[in-house]
């Protein structure tokens, strides 16, 4: 739960207009057709969470990161889908 955590809250400091969501993802999917990652737009939050998030491949492989990354999108969706029904 607590490195689920740590994408959650990497998600949601990316909406505060940062890339570094994307950016992540692009590390774990191994999408290299992407831009290289900017990190002259990174501020200290946002080195910290992402440096974070690399963390979790620390103590998982890439197909456990690749679930907790699926279980982060399922909950955001799940929350859109009930913002929209209220």
């Amino acid at each position: 739960m607590y490195e689920k955590n740590n994408l959650r809250e990497l998600h949601d400091w990316a909406l505060n207009g940062h890339s570094c969501w994307v950016d992540f993802l692009g590390v774990a999917h191994y999408d290299y057709e992407n831009e290289p990652i900017n990190f002259e737009s990174y501020g200290f939050i946002e080195m910290e969470l992402f440096g974070k998030c690399l963390g979790i491949f620390s103590n998982n492989g890439y197909d456990e990161v690749t679930r907790l990354i699926d279980e982060v999108l399922e909950e955001i969706k799940e929350e859109e889908t009930e913002t929209e029904t209220v």
